[in-house]
């Protein structure tokens, strides 16, 4: 955030995009500012979903100097919620949603009276996911604009591997989790945030809690049973893809397994995508038929 004390509240930006690790080699020129956490960077490949950070203010000396927290900064008596969360996105990531497809939404308050040590102030959340070309010539630079790694496939293996059956739980993500409920027990799914996990706190002040909240907004537009594409209002797996590539955008945006029969027969069940016409010939094995989204006009909820 900025260092204006006196605005009447702030804005803190949860950003998401997806990118395969494997071609950051090429993308990227400062892969420093790319964090995956206690993994292995080269072991994380495929899709992967990623949350924009930057350092935190240097005025806020509770921290370490090598925090990172979420864009952000306070609103102007002048403006609204709204106006306020799209300049800072200009002003601190040079994401200007006036042209994005992309959807800027809010997230809610965030109000805890200690959230910031500075003095009283609450925090107006607003989260969006964007293609990552739109973000990736902002990466580093003066304003040392990061990626945090919110999930992959390597990561749910990995929690697999350390916590559980995935089956068990209700979405995993590095900013947490929730755990479905018991049969033997009458409570409902119990929400386990970083505060909390073995491996602790990513970012700086509550912005854990906001990318979990956040998390949990994008996970819905990936219910099998809406358009993801018309309610994140862009498709960051490019106009062509393969059917491959759509359930792993979907499972790691989920933080699940999907079986591959069950999602491909809702899919289409749901007239989501089409055939485009094209083969993609550029991996190995059999050339793989390549689908495109429907048309716009035809978007549908089924909530």
């Amino acid at each position: 955030m900025t260092t204006d004390p006196w605005g009447p509240g702030a804005i803190d930006l949860v950003i998401f995009t997806v990118a395969d690790p494997r071609y950051f080699g090429s993308l990227l020129w400062d892969k420093s500012l790319v964090s995956f956490g206690n993994s292995n960077p080269a072991e994380h490949e495929g899709l992967s979903l990623f949350v924009v950070t930057v350092p935190i203010s240097p005025d806020l000396y509770k921290y370490p100097e090598d925090t990172r927290v979420l864009p952000g900064g306070f609103l102007q008596y002048t403006e609204t919620l709204e106006k306020g969360a799209k300049r800072i996105a200009l002003d601190k990531l040079g994401l200007n949603f006036d042209k994005l497809s992309a959807n800027l939404k809010q997230l809610g308050t965030f109000d805890e009276p200690d959230r910031d040590h500075r003095g009283r102030t609450v925090s107006f959340a607003y989260w969006a996911i964007v293609n990552f070309e739109d973000i990736r010539r902002y990466l580093g630079g003066k304003d040392q604009v990061g990626l945090e790694l919110v999930n992959s496939q390597r990561y749910m293996d990995e929690f697999e591997e350390k916590t559980g059956r995935l089956e068990d739980y209700d979405g995993v993500s590095r900013f947490g989790y929730r755990t479905m409920p018991s049969p033997s027990l009458i409570s409902g799914h119990q929400k386990t945030l970083t505060a909390e996990m073995p491996s602790g706190k990513i970012l700086g002040q509550d912005h854990d809690n906001m990318v979990f909240y956040a998390w949990r907004k994008l996970r819905h537009a990936f219910n099998i049973r809406m358009n993801p594409f018309a309610v994140l209002g862009l498709n960051p797996i490019g106009e062509e893809f393969r059917l491959s590539d759509l359930q792993e955008l979907a499972e790691v945006c989920r933080g699940e397994r999907i079986q591959r029969d069950f999602f491909r027969r809702n899919v289409m069940n749901f007239n989501l995508i089409q055939p485009s016409g094209n083969l993609d010939r550029s991996r190995p094995g059999k050339p793989a038929k390549m689908y495109k989204t429907s048309d716009p006009d035809d978007y549908k909820r089924f909530d």
